[in-house]
């Protein structure tokens, strides 16, 4: 029996079809993600001395209360779990990479899809203040078939079918 080599093993990957164009996604925005990385890294080496000078920077400004309007407000603030905050949160930045990566490689930054989300935002918006101001909602089968006769219905309908339809389509390819 052969051993399959990691080199083996690899060029077999390299031929699948997904597997490359994901590869030629992150190519075409190597220059963005090394930046995003070595930012990342740097933060990450530097956390301590970050939290050290935001803490440093609020100690002089609670010291100097006039020196900014309003900055008696920061007397309050817990210097300490504020440090442990950002702690906690460049950690989680971290295990976030890789989903942040696939994020900034999918559909989702296209223009074209940040357009349909930021239009679902106001659709809900809108939508949830028309349903506080009709609760109730429509009453029963009859007025379902009612509302079923608004050409904005039948078209949102006509494109949650059609995204469905598109979802169902990429699940049989997994």
């Amino acid at each position: 029996m052969i051993a399959i080599s990691p080199a083996d093993n690899l060029r077999e990957r390299l031929d699948d079809p997904e597997v490359a164009a994901s590869l030629n996604d992150l190519l075409d925005h190597a220059d963005l993600l090394a930046i995003l990385v070595g930012g990342l890294d740097e933060m990450i080496r530097r956390g301590d001395e970050i939290g050290a000078s935001l803490v440093s920077a609020v100690d002089e400004l609670k010291a100097n209360p006039g020196a900014i309007p309003g900055i008696e407000s920061l007397r309050s603030v817990d210097l300490q779990g504020l440090a442990k905050s950002l702690a906690a949160l460049s950690g989680a930045l971290v295990d976030a990479t890789p989903a942040l990566s696939a994020l900034l490689t999918s559909r989702l930054t296209d223009p074209e899809a940040v357009d349909v989300l930021a239009q679902l935002g106001q659709a809900l918006v809108d939508g949830k203040a028309a349903a506080m101001a009709d609760p109730g909602g429509p009453k029963g089968i009859f007025g379902l078939w009612r509302v079923s006769k608004d050409k904005d219905i039948v078209r949102g309908l006509g494109f949650m079918i059609q995204v469905a339809r598109a979802f169902g389509r990429r699940l049989a390819q997994e």
